[in-house]
């Protein structure tokens, strides 16, 4: 997909939310607000050009903010973030993806966010299913993970053997027994984000969450998910 491309997307979509946002009220254009939890939606990015821009246009429809935390990315993920109407965050060297859910989660502590959400930047989780996750927090969770497993989602079998291997073992490590671990789709409320203190900074933080999570008593739950991988099969990580 070409650069300008995705540029005049997002410039058209961006009218669009715009219109939809604003009622005519005695001639004069007011904005309708309704007392409600904060609400970030957030996403760690490398090099997702290709896909950040509707992802955030869409992610914007249900969140108050939504930030992109762009882990030294050598494309245009920046950009195309900002275009679209992220706040974002931008680390110059590629941390991992670790690194880059605690950078999340802080700004989510210091914008004193309600319900936090993160979701993948390439396209896979599809945004509208955020509200499902929010539900949850809404309803007492604390750590709400959107599983592909309670789906019936088509998922290579690799990717399936590799998911539930890891679930099995955070299951062992933090006594919770969940049928995904791995997801990176998942929403957290205002005590999980104040609470959780993670030192992991690669892939290991999914599992480092749920365990600590789990020691710290704080709700994890679960809720269905669809999943969508591209047509060459790439994702962040074999397992997600």
């Amino acid at each position: 997909i070409a650069y300008r491309t995705i540029m005049e997307e997002i410039k058209e979509r961006r009218g669009i939310q715009k219109e939809r946002s604003t009622k005519k009220l005695g001639g004069a254009n007011v904005v309708n607000e309704s007392p409600r939890p904060k609400i970030i939606a957030a996403m760690p990015a490398y090099n997702e050009g290709k896909y950040i821009g509707s992802l955030v246009l869409q992610a914007r429809q249900y969140a108050d903010e939504v930030v992109v935390v762009d882990d030294g990315s050598t494309d245009h993920t920046s950009k195309v973030a900002e275009l679209a109407g992220a706040t974002v965050v931008r680390h110059t060297e590629n941390k991992g993806y670790g690194s880059a859910i605690q950078r999340i989660l802080a700004e989510a502590k210091k914008q004193n966010a309600d319900i936090l959400v993160i979701l993948d930047a390439d396209s896979q989780h599809n945004a509208e299913e955020i509200p499902s996750l929010i539900k949850a927090v809404s309803e007492g969770s604390d750590v709400v993970i959107g599983s592909r497993e309670m789906q019936r989602n088509v998922i290579a079998s690799y990717r399936r053997i590799g998911q539930r291997i890891l679930s099995r073992l955070t299951h062992i490590a933090s006594r919770k027994k969940l049928s995904d671990t791995e997801s990176g789709f998942r929403a957290y409320s205002r005590k999980a984000i104040t609470t959780l203190g993670l030192k992991e900074k690669g892939m290991a933080v999914s599992s480092e969450i749920v365990s600590e999570a789990t020691a710290k008593g704080l709700k994890v739950t679960e809720v269905p998910i669809s999943v969508i991988y591209t047509k060459d099969g790439s994702t962040l990580n074999p397992v997600r």
